[in-house]
């Protein structure tokens, strides 16, 4: 009777770490993305701000600069959360502190993608000319108002960096 209890929890534990891992690879694996585009595609502001091709071609160098460092900082997140999980696996009588400690790591890390995204915004607008950063940062600001910063559907027709 013992045995059999073991190896159903053993059988249980397997099963909820595969899922896990599953679940991190799905998540983890995919590239860094600002919002419903893809970093170093500028053909929407190219449009809308009618920017010249040195514009263009600055602002993709920046994008791509911007989707290494967040993709970087993506992967360190993802790693975070991996621990986290397993953290709460364990359930150990300091479980809480290394929670609390993994969290914090990851709010330092969404705080550093958040300011890298704040540099390149004012990086992409000195680029632009008085009337182009006044429509860029026009629509950036409705983009983040309107969808708590996500910019998750609706932001594609609008100048965001």
């Amino acid at each position: 009777m013992k045995v059999s209890w073991i190896v159903v929890v053993l059988l249980a534990l397997g099963a909820g770490l595969v899922a896990f891992w599953a679940t991190r690879m799905a998540i983890c694996s995919r590239p860094a993305r600002l919002s419903s585009y893809a970093l170093g595609d500028v053909t929407h502001l190219k449009t809308e701000l009618k920017l010249e091709d040195r514009q263009v071609a600055g602002i993709r160098l920046l994008e791509q600069k911007l989707a290494v460092q967040l993709a970087d900082q993506c992967g360190q997140y993802c790693a975070m959360r991996a621990e986290l999980g397993e953290a709460l696996m364990r359930e150990g009588s300091h479980s809480e502190e290394v929670s609390r400690r993994l969290v914090d790591r990851m709010c330092a890390i969404q705080s550093a993608s958040e300011l890298a995204t704040l540099d390149h915004v004012r990086k992409v607008s000195a680029l632009l000319n008085p009337e182009q950063r006044k429509t860029f940062l026009a629509g950036l600001t409705k983009c983040l108002c309107g969808s708590g910063g996500m910019c998750v559907g609706g932001c594609m027709d609008k100048a965001m960096p």
